[in-house]
């Protein structure tokens, strides 16, 4: 049993059952025992999941583009704000800021949202050859941003409620105990606000059907809509629409660990990633009831063909064959390896399946304005 899992059985025990959300928060962002404010890495090879940003540098390089593009159709002001929400180990930004050059490098501010202290201090370690970079631990902090406010795989991770249809309405799923063990267990909705979202997504799933309301994923589409004043919004994630959810009878929930995916999603709360498909129906709606207009969803492979992902792999094979006809046997191999990493970006079936949204206030969207 993992040292949360004998907090939480000591509490529910004493004040009963907790909502999936406050389990999965707690699971994920506990201060001592969180899966990730522990201080372990979690993402990049030497974690549980590799992430886009972590593949290779060309991820960020292909952003660092349509970021720049922002930059030319909002007037290319003095100063560009990239807010990075949830920048995991920091190689996007290594490589966005490694990419930007000339009069956009010398406007770009970068700045990173990020609550766990021990990955604000590997990030520093990582950039720390870069001065155009800053740490904040919530949005709050930002203020105002005239650009682009990126999160790239944050939405899957924030905390959802559980509900279940049944014959007599709506129940949400609580985190109990069965005997000694974390059992979920069916009570009344927690919160008003859960039949708010069920009502303005149009969920309505057969009986027995379970479903993620994500009421933390559409206030923080609000949060990130009020902080960019002139700009896009970007998330990238895996998701899917109102409609497509209620094809899914056991919901969307997944549990990752070292040992891989499965669905024992109570079980070692603190060794596992707990996510969960975004519903990009309310995202979209919270996004434009802020004033911002929509483009997308559309996949990660589309964006990045917008972006010059064929332009990028033509001038990565160049490079290899330039490198093996000059006897360059580690340029060569580095470009075959960033070619590779380009096409598990764009593979439908793997991250290239991954969706992209954009919230937009005075600016195209960045496929548009590359295309």
């Amino acid at each position: 049993m993992s040292e949360l899992a004998a907090l939480l059985r000591e509490r529910i025990g004493a004040t009963g059952p907790i909502t999936f959300a406050e389990f999965q928060n707690l699971a994920l962002y506990h201060a001592q025992f969180g899966y990730y404010s522990a201080g372990l890495q979690r993402t990049g090879w030497r974690g549980h999941f590799v992430t886009s940003a972590e593949i290779a540098p060309v991820f960020g390089r292909l952003w660092a583009r349509a970021f720049e593009s922002m930059w030319t159709d909002l007037g290319r002001p003095a100063q560009f704000d990239l807010v990075e929400v949830g920048p995991g180990e920091g190689g996007f930004v290594e490589a966005v800021l490694g990419a930007c050059a000339g009069r956009f490098a010398d406007a770009l501010s970068y700045r990173l949202v990020e609550r766990s202290p021990p990955l604000v201090e590997r990030q520093m370690e990582r950039l720390s050859s870069f001065d155009n970079v800053s740490w904040v631990a919530s949005l709050e902090e930002v203020g105002s941003a005239t650009g682009c406010l990126f999160a790239n795989e944050v939405l899957d991770n924030l905390a959802v409620h559980v509900v279940e249809r049944t014959g007599a309405g709506w129940v949400e799923l609580l985190v109990g105990l069965r005997g000694d063990r974390l059992a979920l267990e069916a009570g009344p909705l927690s919160d008003p606000a859960l039949e708010r979202y069920l009502e303005d997504t149009g969920l309505q799933p057969p009986k027995g059907h379970r479903v993620e309301v994500g009421l933390e994923a559409v206030e923080l589409a609000r949060q990130c809509a009020r902080t960019v004043t002139r700009g896009a919004v970007v998330f990238v994630d895996y998701a899917i629409d109102a409609s497509s959810i209620t094809k899914r009878p056991a919901g969307t929930l997944l549990a990752y660990s070292a040992t891989g995916a499965d669905e024992d999603l109570l079980d070692r709360p603190g060794h596992k990633d707990l996510t969960s498909h975004v519903n990009w129906t309310a995202v979209a709606t919270a996004l434009v009831d802020s004033g911002m207009t929509v483009s997308g969803p559309r996949s990660q492979r589309d964006v990045l063909a917008a972006l010059g992902a064929a332009e990028m792999d033509e001038f990565l094979k160049e490079a290899h064959r330039a490198a093996l006809a000059g006897g360059r046997g580690v340029d060569a191999l580095r470009a075959l390896s960033q070619r590779q990493a380009l096409g598990v970006l764009r593979d439908p079936s793997g991250l290239g399946g991954l969706q992209v949204l954009a919230g937009l206030r005075g600016v195209a969207a960045p496929w548009e304005l590359a295309t």
